[in-house]
């Protein structure tokens, strides 16, 4: 059984693809009777009454649990509300017996970086390591699905690629169906893969490559637009200079001859099946 916590949202993807492959899914819920709650039930994934708040309930939740999968919701809960939550699940899962842990960090996570939304995953993998737990860390990119963020709309609408990195300034990305697609294989032979941290990337191009294929893949022109940092809440301004400043480094290659199985999209092809404002 694979008990997935904190995925009701962008990162829900990582349910269906469990589902999709046979497998008997948990999902935690703060309350049950939401409709995206409700949706996952109509997919075949029984719920469980948990809150990420509470590590009783989450400890309950985790019991007889072979595998548990858990990611943080950073732009609800903020840096230090992700770091307590993914605590609390490293914590209850260890608590309550559970087989293995799959925790979804992030790529830069490995070390401090003074990024808040870096250093609170950080905290977490310090105390996983602490743990008597078997686990993997599974550290994505940059995510393609951030073009959609609500704050990118407005140019996306006007024919324009927002990004607050200079244009000729390479980024690798990952799409969010390729975590799904390894945290799947691992959920199936966790020990497999004890003890790593997997950096996970599915493609590298600048602002105006991104931009280019934007254009191809949709048959619309898209500019690309710097966006000035100035403006950003400080978390965002401090990830987008640590991104110029050291970015990610993932072995593309490498990582393709390891999950061959997975779709690992170009940005193009994965533009070219969205809805574009």
């Amino acid at each position: 059984m694979i008990l997935v916590t904190g995925v009701t949202g962008r990162l829900r993807p990582v349910v269906d693809e469990l589902l999709a492959r046979g497998l008997e899914v948990s999902v935690t819920a703060r309350d049950p009777d939401a409709p995206h709650a409700r949706e996952l039930v109509g997919r075949g994934a029984l719920l469980v009454r948990a809150d990420l708040e509470d590590r009783a309930s989450l400890r309950r939740a985790a019991r007889g649990a072979d595998v548990v999968l858990a990611a943080g919701a950073p732009h609800r809960a903020g840096a230090e509300g992700e770091a307590r939550h993914g605590i609390n699940v490293a914590e209850a899962a260890a608590g309550a017996g559970a087989g293995h842990l799959v925790f979804f960090s992030g790529d830069g996570a490995e070390r401090p970086t003074g990024v808040p939304v870096l250093d609170a995953k950080h905290a977490v993998e310090q105390r996983i390591r602490k743990l008597s737990l078997a686990h993997t860390i599974l550290a994505p990119v940059y995510f393609m699905e951030n073009a959609f963020n609500p704050w990118n709309r407005q140019a996306l609408a006007a024919g324009r690629f927002p990004l607050a990195l200079p244009a000729d300034r390479p980024l690798q990305q990952l799409a969010i169906e390729d975590l799904a697609a390894v945290a799947a294989t691992v959920a199936r032979r966790p020990g497999a893969f004890a003890g790593e941290r997997i950096a996970l990337a599915s493609d590298e191009l600048t602002g105006t490559e991104a931009a280019a294929a934007l254009t191809r893949a949709t048959s619309r022109a898209f500019a690309f637009q710097e966006v000035p940092r100035d403006g950003l809440p400080d978390g965002m301004r401090l990830l987008f200079e640590w991104l110029e400043r050291v970015g990610h480094r993932v072995d593309l290659p490498a990582l393709r001859r390891r999950f061959p199985d997975v779709g690992w999209q170009r940005f193009e092809r994965w533009a070219a099946t969205r809805a574009w404002p």
